[in-house]
């Protein structure tokens, strides 16, 4: 009795902390620069300020205005297309994913009133 009620504790509280809400897991954002500059800097601004080379791409710093950092942490780990128009799918490795998201996190722009 005492294992089934360990165990269904530990899925509960996984299920809670899991979910595209919860925060994403943590990366590193050194590592994050280095995915955006590798994947996403042919289309989008990857740095605080500047113009994206594809006037149609969001600058990186103001993607997770629109896209909870968890979900979005969570579709690029799990493959997903992501929201915006014309965005290739990547398959992310070694938890690179979570890397993008931190240094997504680190240079988000504060909105303005």
């Amino acid at each position: 009795m005492r294992i089934w009620l360990g165990l269904l504790t530990t899925l509960a509280v996984t299920a809670c902390t899991s979910g595209p809400d919860a925060q994403p897991r943590a990366g590193d954002a050194r590592a994050g620069y280095q995915v955006a500059s590798d994947l996403c800097a042919g289309c989008h601004s990857i740095e605080r300020t500047g113009d994206s080379p594809n006037p149609a791409a969001i600058p990186l710093r103001r993607v997770l205005a629109g896209y909870p950092p968890g979900w979005l942490a969570t579709d690029l780990h799990d493959g997903r297309a992501i929201r915006f128009q014309k965005m290739p799918v990547f398959h992310f490795g070694e938890g690179h994913e979570y890397d993008l998201v931190a240094y997504l996190l680190d240079i988000q722009e504060t909105p303005e009133n």
